[in-house]
């Protein structure tokens, strides 16, 4: 068996290494340059894909291309770029690596660091980084070397709270806009019978878990992080030691036991899939990032985006996943050209490379009418076809997301609504902790604290809100104690070390 497996891994080198002759030869007079990566789109080949076809007649630039369909066998590429394999790719495309992958890659010598060609090989993406400079902080590695490029969308996805229009309208509401008011509209989803069925089964919010709860907290001015933790004038804070979280919890006991909360949210998943052709909806607001990735079609068109509540006059809203997402383009020690992959990638930065990567070509892939809205034609509305024409979708891919060219799509208004709204919800949404970076010793030293941590704030918080304990000083007053006991000390001190050394 061991013999076996020495056989195919020599085989694998010997077909890597083929690979790349191939591709010398292949390209002729033109660069060319063995890229990998990972894209598990149904009905996608990359040897036959026009994106890349497009990009080559574009750019110049000729592609071996190595497509990885499952995740089990991009691992297996991985695995060999660390163990040295000489037959690996010059460029990693949709690469999928994670921040301890690049770092591990970059330490073992698998990567450049592309940070040196940046402003002079990339300049849209350098453009860009200009005007947002927290693009550099959030692709940088502790080392101060950059592995991989980025992709950046103004819209990244949200837990938002999506609340019943149609059921606003019946009941002559107008959208909540602080505590107090989302508490009345609450109530009147509870008792004045908005879904018109007769009976009181309304969920007036439904929700899933101290995880969703917590996002709540923006109604009295609270947000924080995966940590539970959010920097105020240069000081790491821990969200439930806050004054106001106290009063937040308060609220949420209150909403949970007039049965304005889901009273299964901290024990089942909301699920609104329903093959009642006569069933009507019971949810009045409910979180999540697509109403209608949580409603069937006919209902989630009934959902819009509910700004965030004020608070002393400010409106803020966690900030869910960053914009800036990191490790899907990185080149390899083997590329004998990284300047012109650059240049390559840079394209992609650009509204024209974005929307290419999204849709295709104009006037083939899509048609832009005198209106300025766009459509695809009828006979190409299938996935085979998309995902022949295009690499979005199966991984991350580098660039940015256009989404003025998106919020135009002509063919479906709630597509532009949505889009529009998520735009305008963007403005309130703010980081709690800057954008950061931990190497694996820091992730080692965290991982046990915030496992017992973040469980027993999430148990604490169910157990209030559920009226298992009484909130009271003496209850927050064993709450901090407890968390002291845990290494909550160790733990602030942790996130305000990581802060001072951004």
């Amino acid at each position: 068996m061991q013999k076996w497996r020495v056989f195919c891994l020599l085989l694998a080198c010997v077909l890597c290494v083929s690979c790349w002759a191939a591709a010398e030869e292949e390209g002729g007079d033109s660069p060319s340059f063995l890229m990998a990566g990972f894209d598990n789109t149904q009905y996608r080949d990359w040897q036959n894909n026009q994106f890349f076809l497009r990009m080559e007649e574009k750019t110049g630039v000729h592609l071996v291309l190595r497509q990885s369909k499952t995740e089990e066998d991009w691992a297996q590429v991985k695995s060999a770029m660390a163990a040295g394999d000489d037959g690996m790719a010059d460029v990693l495309f949709k690469a999928s690596l994670t921040t301890q992958e690049c770092i591990a890659l970059r330490e073992k010598g698998v990567l450049i660091d592309l940070k040196p060609y940046l402003e002079s090989c990339c300049p849209n993406l350098w453009a860009l980084i200009q005007k947002e400079p927290e693009i550099l902080a959030a692709i940088t590695l502790p080392d101060g070397s950059i592995a991989a490029l980025p992709y950046i969308t103004p819209i990244p996805m949200q837990n938002y709270l999506w609340i019943n229009q149609k059921w606003l309208d019946s009941l002559r509401l107008s959208a909540p806009t602080n505590a107090e008011e989302l508490t009345q509209v609450l109530t009147a989803f509870r008792d004045r019978d908005p879904n018109h069925n007769g009976r009181q089964d309304e969920i007036p919010l439904s929700f899933q878990g101290p995880f969703d709860l917590k996002f709540l907290a923006h109604a009295f001015g609270l947000i924080a992080n995966d940590y539970n933790v959010f920097v105020e004038n240069g000081q790491v804070k821990f969200m439930p030691l806050e004054d106001e979280y106290r009063q937040f919890v308060a609220w949420c006991r209150e909403l949970y036991k007039e049965k304005l909360l889901d009273q299964n949210g901290f024990i089942t998943t909301v699920s609104q899939t329903v093959t009642d052709s006569k069933a009507t909806p019971n949810c009045g607001i409910v979180m999540t990032y697509l109403a209608g990735d949580t409603f069937r079609v006919s209902w989630a068109t009934d959902y819009v985006i509910l700004n965030p509540m004020t608070y002393q006059g400010e409106q803020i809203y966690r900030e869910f996943a960053w914009p800036v997402s990191r490790g899907t383009f990185a080149i390899t020690s083997a590329c004998k050209d990284p300047e012109t992959m650059l240049r390559w990638v840079d394209t992609l930065y650009t509204e024209e490379g974005a929307t290419l990567a999204l849709v295709g070509q104009e006037n083939v892939d899509y048609l832009v009418d005198g209106d300025g809205t766009w459509r695809m034609p009828e006979s190409q509305q299938n996935e085979a076809y998309r995902a022949s024409a295009n690499v979005d979708g199966g991984g991350r891919i580098p660039g940015i997301e256009n989404v003025a060219f998106q919020a135009r799509y002509g063919a479906d208004a709630s597509v532009r609504a949505i889009l529009e709204s998520q735009m305008d919800f963007a403005q309130y949404v703010r980081r709690p902790f800057p954008y950061y970076t931990l190497t694996q010793a820091q992730l080692e030293e965290i991982t046990p604290l915030q496992a017992k941590i973040a469980t027993y704030v999430d148990m604490q918080l169910a157990r209030w809100v559920l009226g298992e304990e009484e909130i009271s000083d003496a209850s927050f007053a064993q709450f901090e104690s407890t968390l002291n006991e845990m290494g909550l000390r160790d733990f602030l001190t942790f996130w305000q070390d990581v802060l001072d050394h951004q």
